[in-house]
């Protein structure tokens, strides 16, 4: 779950801290108050886009610092993979600056955009009118129905080894001049690789170190002065203690103070001992380290433009290019052999993916029909959904299902479309072309709701985050909206922004954001409502008038259901 969230700087919000409990949270305000302004800093942190115009007026950087907690067993191997620190909660950190330029964080770690968006599948689903992350793009709806029905996936291994048999094979059947020359650009590749000596990780640690350097002339000079002062200082100490101790030989009761004192001197000379050392310490670590640190990342980048990949990918690259070495010149091993492995290796994977696409498919048809029973509470009712499960083929596979070559994936063979008839006669479309920002919400507040129902909750609670979800609607349908979201929030953690009452009066926690002037300048700020306070924000939304007591009364019946 989302424990705390802090944004600084992002268009009205100049400092705000937010502390997030288990449950549904609805958030509620004036338009223009900052509501979009949270769903913006959450996306961020999941590898949106950053936006120069976000940043305040005045200020030179954005920043949004969120504390995500559980589901520790992923983090911790997602982290592992990445060289970032293992360490939970997890710290989430983005900066924005003003002219557009990012960067972002895990765990104090430098981290791309790319982990955060990576990261993101870990721990939220962003939900709103211009970002519906999992039903907008298609290639992610085999992802959602195995989240959906809490299917765990991973054929990572199976196919690894698919692809691994399929490469040894490939390289063993080149011919004898394309084989020599291959070696030979391989040991030449392989040297430059080996001297740069890459570990996994050593990028991302090798940037985070050299900020620090960056300024150890003025921490080695700070630290210097910090001696000469602290050294100065125990000298005073050191007379006004033996001063005291002659006082002490005449007056008893001064002992005490003698005893003070010396605890002083002692304090002092740890002080002066650990300045004296971050000096030596810095001043060894100056230009030299900077200077060779610089070198070395100069090195990454360039290798990393060499062979078209991430500087953080070069260590896992050399690993790739020996492996070839080693099987263009084991000569040994006949290609019988090696077809012989690709074939074990893909009827291992073929099996293992068949039994998921199995499971899958008898899945399905459940699922369609509580979604379709859903979608009627929720003002769909002409709505029909088709979940499209198929085989993804590839003509270049060495697996075969059915007769067809199918994709070597992490995820199976399988391959799915989500396909929508809006309304009764009009036939079935690709969802992403013709549903609207307000049905697209709605059909995940359904397939989520839908997934609960059938059990498939067995996954990790997740941050949900829903923004509008109430777009275009009203009356028994924003009543059912509310409902749902509700039933979300008794097993994932979510976050709504609304205008409607009737999906606010569901929420567990209430949050209203206002903006204010405040010398010259306008600021969000959000406050948490209870009792009175609540009903009167919910007649608000109900009627633009809070305190109208046919509104304030409508407010409380629905607090009350």
């Amino acid at each position: 779950m989302l424990a705390s969230l802090r944004i600084q700087n992002l268009a009205l919000v100049e400092d705000l801290s937010i502390d997030l409990r288990s449950g549904f949270t609805v958030l509620t305000g004036e338009t223009g108050a900052g509501k979009s302004l949270l769903v913006d800093a959450l996306s961020l942190l999941v590898g949106a886009r950053g936006d120069g115009d976000l940043v305040r007026q005045g200020t030179g950087r954005a920043l949004v610092e969120a504390v995500a907690e559980g589901n520790f067993e992923a983090w911790q191997a997602f982290l592992g993979e990445r060289g970032l620190p293992e360490e939970q909660p997890v710290v989430l950190r983005r900066e924005v600056a003003a002219n557009g330029r990012s960067r972002a964080w895990l765990n104090g770690g430098a981290c791309s955009l790319a982990d955060l968006r990576e990261a993101g599948r870990i721990w939220m689903r962003l939900t709103s009118q211009h970002d519906h992350q999992s039903l907008m793009a298609e290639e992610r709806h085999l992802g959602l129905l195995d989240e959906v029905l809490g299917i765990r996936v991973d054929l990572q291994a199976q196919a690894g080894e698919v692809r691994e048999a399929q490469a040894r094979l490939s390289a063993r059947k080149r011919s004898e001049s394309q084989r020599g020359e291959r070696l030979a650009w391989l040991e030449e590749q392989i040297g430059d690789l080996e001297k740069l000596a890459p570990r996994p990780g050593e990028w991302g640690q090798l940037r985070s170190e050299r900020e620090p350097l960056r300024h150890a002339v003025q921490l080695e000079a700070s630290f210097r002065e910090s001696a000469e002062e602290l050294d100065q200082a125990g000298r005073h100490v050191e007379s006004g203690h033996r001063a005291l101790a002659r006082t002490a030989q005449i007056l008893p009761e001064a002992q005490a103070e003698v005893d003070r004192l010396r605890s002083v001197m002692l304090e002092l000379e740890d002080l002066l001992a650990l300045a004296q050392d971050q000096t030596i310490r810095w001043s060894r670590e100056g230009v030299d380290r900077i200077e060779a640190l610089e070198a070395r990342l100069a090195q990454f980048e360039k290798l990393a433009r060499r062979h078209r990949c991430e500087p953080d990918e070069l260590a896992g690259r050399l690993a790739e290019l020996k492996q070839e070495q080693d099987d263009l010149q084991a000569g040994s091993t006949s290609l019988k052999d090696l077809e012989a492995a690709l074939a074990r290796a893909c009827e291992a994977y073929r099996a293992a993916a068949e039994a998921l696409h199995q499971r899958r498919a008898a899945q399905v048809p459940g699922l369609e029909k509580e979604v379709h029973k859903r979608l009627k509470h929720l003002g769909m009712a002409g709505a029909r959904l088709q979940v499209r499960l198929t085989l993804a083929e590839d003509p270049a596979s060495p697996v075969t299902q059915a007769g067809r070559p199918v994709r070597v994936s992490a995820q199976g063979c399988s391959a799915l479309a989500i396909w929508i008839e809006p309304n009764v006669g009009e036939g079935f479309r690709p969802l992403a072309k013709i549903a609207s920002g307000g049905e697209l919400s709605r059909l995940m507040l359904a397939l989520q709701g839908a997934g609960m129902a059938l059990g498939g909750d067995g996954g990790e609670p997740l941050v949900l985050v829903l923004d509008e979800v109430d777009a275009g609607i009203g009356g028994e349908t924003a009543i059912a909206v509310g409902a749902a979201v509700g039933e979300l929030g008794r097993r994932h953690q979510v976050l709504a922004v609304t205008h409607l009452a009737q999906v606010a009066a569901r929420a567990d926690h209430h949050g209203l954001l206002r903006k204010e002037v405040q010398d010259g300048r306008t600021r969000s700020g959000l406050a948490w409502l209870a009792g009175a306070e609540r009903v009167r924000e919910l007649a608000r939304l109900l009627s633009g008038h809070p305190d109208r007591p046919e509104a304030l009364a409508h407010a409380r019946s629905l607090l009350g259901a």
